[in-house]
């Protein structure tokens, strides 16, 4: 009597417990940070100062606007979808958008890749997590480059707008006397990139005056979606 008591129990724990796994909300692995979809259109606000060091660190500054839009897919070899993206540059007293570049994005296993100039670079990994590292460069014959999440989740004001659940990847964070390589991007779910800063100069060590090299900041304007 006593058995068949136990085995009931055990019967009825185990089914319950299949019971709550299977309604249990499914967990996100986060692909929503880096939304592919043909017809996503994403305008970023660009402010960059480039330092020449052949005039004693003479800066010039640009302001202008990006459009990126996903164009197309295609299938790769190994069967993941590629999403061929076309970049376009406006200057801000002009309402001509002139070509730039193409290149793709496309999402393998569980990381987020960008074939850019003819390089592939792990831009993010699923799901985002505080902490998490990996080579950036790991895809590409480039020297090994330590991408890590440094900060997730954030909330992150740009403009007018609160973006309340973002990812920051630090792509390189070198800092000395004499050079500064720091660059970061910034991802917002269901947006996806909102934000890059990019901080990579050389500086005069006496002085610390930047001599060379490039500070910009590009910023999401607007995102349009397809429904």
């Amino acid at each position: 009597m006593i058995r068949r008591l136990l085995l009931i129990l055990t019967i009825s724990i185990f089914v319950l417990s299949c019971t709550k796994e299977n309604n249990a909300p499914k967990r996100s692995l986060g692909f929503e940070f880096y939304p592919l979809k043909k017809g996503n259109i994403w305008v970023y606000d660009v402010d960059s100062t480039f330092y020449d060091k052949f005039y004693n660190g003479r800066s010039t500054n640009y302001v202008f606007q990006l459009k990126d839009s996903i164009a197309d897919t295609y299938m790769s070899m190994v069967g993941d979808t590629v999403y061929r993206f076309e970049r376009y540059k406006k200057t801000a007293d002009s309402k001509v958008w002139t070509y730039q570049k193409t290149f793709t994005r496309s999402i393998h296993l569980r990381s987020a890749e960008e074939n850019i100039d003819n390089q592939i670079f792990v831009r993010f990994i699923f799901p985002p997590k505080l902490g998490a590292s990996w080579n950036g460069n790991s895809r590409n014959i480039l020297e090994k480059q330590n991408y890590s999440v440094t900060k997730f989740p954030e909330r992150l004001e740009i403009g007018n707008t609160m973006y309340d659940s973002v990812a920051v990847v630090q792509q390189s964070d070198e800092f000395n006397l004499i050079q500064e390589d720091i660059v970061s991007e910034s991802y917002a779910k269901g947006i996806g990139l909102i934000k890059k800063e990019i901080r990579q100069i050389e500086k005069d060590i006496s002085s610390g005056k930047i001599m060379h090299g490039t500070i910009c900041t590009i910023d999401l304007n607007r995102f349009n979606r397809v429904p």
